[in-house]
């Protein structure tokens, strides 16, 4: 006998259980009693106690049809809820497709009590159901079957000629003998006997809601307390699913790689460290290594995860992999329906399908005989999962490669800090692109002091190239990184500020919709061009956005522009129109947010225009200037991309910032010299570890004792903790906001993270909603 700790669905604790007959597994998905009710579990690990003070309840069976998860899987999810300190039910729902989940099946039974009661109408009913015409019965089983059934009193034949099922058969018949020549003859076997059996059990079962619509509640009711009835609520088991083999994935020619690209994909193939880190620079063709990898790994019968931000799953990107593993890709991210994504997992679960490409909840993708996980863009913070469970896809690759014994690889033109610093210190292997792909050149780039401008929205450099560029029908693309016309909207004549109600931040407007919006809570209202405390007209529009630099922009050139933010690219197809058209130079100008910097390839745009580039710069975050390099450096990226020269001009009101010199000469090595020597100076990570623990409250007095109180409990003198303080937004949603952080050496904040989990396990938060954010990536 063993014992096992359980998830029993709805539950964020384990439960242990017994497996009598050493008949399960791990990451079995079985039914057990709990609560006095049949759920569904999944086994997750070995209890090894030899002892328990309470009864240990046994399994009561394998869920027919379920999936099962691999033991190395299991292992991934259990560390990923210890080293993120989050629930597992969470991570569960993060990592199996809703579609995968149980249902339950409701119904109502006659007893054999019941059977005697001939003259109730809903008992009637139940026996009509039960009794069947030969010609239906013998669909599903043989002739000769039957007539031994018959003959051995199984079944029985009414004066209507009509056959039932004999219930009140003894079940010491099933024990008998089923070698005799003449049963085995007859296909009188046991396996079929059971079958007949569940087929006239299911017969003699009515669904909960079909019963109650055809009789009254009340006289069912009163059948189930005289127990002629009985309600049964049990796991519903899913019918089997034929998964068909694929056809043999048609492989495509590669293409042709250079020197530098061959021999990086050499050293990865070849090399037999398992985490490698690529610093190529915009346009080297990181792609083409990555897809060459993947195809001689799948002509090994191998598995490759591909991951890419959301923002960079273009459609180019998506296009490009259909084209060359056709069927053999399935392509996960946060637009598939919960059946989309159910049916997905299943065909990588069977191993029907061996690439995936997706956005970061992929990292839980069950691929087969994994080889390589690959993750684009690897800088990105959004590899970080900022609500529930709060995980980084690129630690959890980490981690599945030592489980799975397969290689990551990491790919950036501009790798985080913390990345390039394990590079040069050997942790990754670290291998360089320092040229073109196709010998493209480099753009030229230039930096715009915008305190000499008189327009601020457009330098006179910028307008000028903007018209040349036009002039050699080439296109350019303008970035702004700010949603919307406006983020702030003042009257001139009262001086009052539209904030929202729910958020302490001010609302911004949307010419497009004529609304007014906070962009943190998702209130919208509409807006009526005037003041809403003195109805004043005169009104002032701050912190240009990227409608109004739209806007502004047209009143220079009379040319097709299109726009491309959160909010267009919420309409359906519209991305992926757009994209289409603005390769095909139906457009000459496109302006957008962060979603056109990374992942595009338009072989035509010649000028790339930043607008503001210190939007960023000026957060109070440690890692504003990283993030300022990378947004601008992945922004430049897409200029100069084909056969012509590109340029880039960056406006900006901070020229002498070391972080626009470093842009400007395309230095990162010069920008990660100067960010690692602070980073060391302060402590900061790669050379410390970090928490940040947020706590909330919709009344705000109970937040501030709460805080501190929780600031007092978990104090320790081997780590540096700080705060409360409060969040940078106080209020979000009605819920005020403070912050505790955290930072001491790895081994101290991993001893730390277990007196941590203890100290909130016993901990009165009075009703405040306490997260933990371990690694956090975003401390605004």
């Amino acid at each position: 006998m063993r014992y096992y700790k359980l998830c029993v669905d709805n539950t964020n604790s384990f439960f242990t259980y017994c497996d009598e007959n050493d008949e399960y597994k791990i990451g079995d998905r079985v039914a057990v009693n709990f609560r006095n009710k049949e759920h569904g579990a999944l086994i997750v690990e070995p209890d090894e106690s030899s002892e328990f003070e309470f009864k240990v309840l046994p399994i009561k069976r394998k869920l027919n049809n379920e999936i099962s998860l691999s033991e190395t899987y299991m292992k991934m999810l259990l560390w990923v809820r210890s080293y993120y300190m989050c629930k597992f039910e969470q991570i569960l729902k993060a990592a199996l497709p809703a579609d995968l989940k149980v249902k339950y099946d409701e119904v109502y039974k006659l007893t054999e009590i019941g059977r005697n009661d001939y003259t109730n109408p809903i008992v009637d009913y139940f026996l009509e159901r039960e009794q069947v015409t030969k010609p239906v019965l013998r669909k599903h089983f043989s002739n000769n079957f039957i007539k031994t059934a018959v003959e051995k009193n199984i079944l029985i034949v009414n004066m209507n000629k009509k056959i039932c099922y004999n219930f009140k058969l003894e079940q010491d018949f099933f024990n008998s003998d089923f070698n005799d020549e003449n049963y085995i003859k007859n296909d009188f076997t046991k396996n079929n006997l059971e079958e007949l059996k569940n087929y006239f059990t299911r017969k003699s079962e009515m669904i909960k809601t079909s019963l109650e619509n055809k009789f009254p509640k009340k006289s069912i009711e009163k059948l189930v307390k005289e127990e002629k009835l009985i309600f049964i609520k049990r796991v519903k088991e899913k019918e089997e699913k034929e998964v068909t083999s694929l056809e043999k994935e048609k492989i495509f020619v590669n293409a042709v790689l250079n020197e530098e690209q061959q021999k990086v994909r050499d050293e990865i193939l070849n090399s037999e460290k398992k985490y490698f880190l690529i610093k190529g620079v915009t346009g080297s063709g990181k792609t083409e290594i990555y897809i060459n990898l993947i195809r001689e790994a799948l002509l090994r019968g191998k598995g490759s995860l591909f991951l890419v931000p959301e923002i960079s799953l273009t459609p180019q990107m998506v296009e490009r992999f259909q084209k060359e593993f056709e069927h053999g890709v399935a392509i996960l991210h946060s637009k598939l329906t919960n059946k989309e994504r159910g049916e997905e997992w299943l065909k990588i679960h069977s191993g029907q399908k061996k690439v995936v490409l997706g956005v970061r909840s992929a990292i839980f993708a069950p691929i087969k005989d994994l080889e390589y996980i690959i993750i684009d863009e690897e800088h990105e913070t959004s590899y970080k999962q900022d609500s529930s469970p709060i995980y980084n896809a690129k630690f959890v690759a980490l981690k599945r490669s030592q489980l799975e014994n397969c290689k990551v690889i990491l790919g950036s033109a501009t790798p985080s800090i913390e990345s390039y610093y394990f590079g040069k210190k050997g942790i990754f292997e670290l291998l360089t692109l320092d040229s073109r792909y196709n010998n493209a050149v480099l753009p030229e780039v230039n930096i715009v002091d915008m305190k000499e401008e008189d327009d601020s929205f457009f330098s006179k450099e910028l307008l000028k190239n903007i018209r040349e560029t036009l002039l050699k029908k080439e296109q350019v693309i303008l970035l702004l990184n700010r949603k919307g016309y406006s983020t702030m909207v003042q009257c001139k004549e009262c001086g009052h500020i539209e904030e929202c109600e729910h958020c302490s931040i001010k609302m911004s407007y949307y010419h497009s919709r004529k609304t007014l919006k906070c962009n943190y809570c998702g209130t919208e209202k509409k807006f009526n061009g005037k003041c809403s405390k003195c109805g004043s007209s005169n009104l002032d529009f701050g912190g240009k956005g990227v409608e109004q630099v739209e806007h502004k922009l047209r009143e220079y050139f009379d040319v097709p522009i299109v726009r491309m933010d959160a909010d267009t690219a919420r309409e359906k197809n519209f991305y992926k129109e757009t994209y289409y058209k603005f390769l095909n130079k139906e457009y000459d100008i496109m302006i957008g947010t962060q979603l056109i910097a990374k992942g595009l390839h338009f072989p035509d745009v010649t000028l790339v225009g930043v607008i503001n580039a210190d939007m960023i710069l000026s957060f109070p975050d440690f890692r504003a200037g990283e993030r300022t390099y990378q947004l601008i450096t992945q922004a430049a990226g897409r200029a100069g991309r084909g056969s012509k020269k590109g340029k880039v001009i960056i406006q900006t009101y901070q020229p002498e910032n070391y972080v626009m010199d470093k842009i400007m000469k395309s230095d990162y090595e010069g920008f990660y010299n100067s960010e690692i020597e602070m980073r060391k100076m302060l402590s900061y990570p790669p050379f410390s570890k970090i928490i940040n623990i947020g706590i909330s409250s919709s009344k705000e007095d109970k937040l501030e004792r709460v805080a501190r109180k929780l600031f007092e409990t978990i104090k320790r003198d081997y780590v540096e903790v700080y705060g409360p303080n409060k969040s940078l937004v106080y209020k979000v949603k009605d819920r005020y906001r403070e912050n505790i952080f955290i930072k001491g050496s790895k081994k101290n904040i991993d001893y730390y993270k277990k007196e941590l989990e203890k100290e909130l396990a016993e901990f009165n938060d009075e009703g405040c909603r306490i997260v933990v954010d371990v690694d956090p990536v975003n401390l605004i």
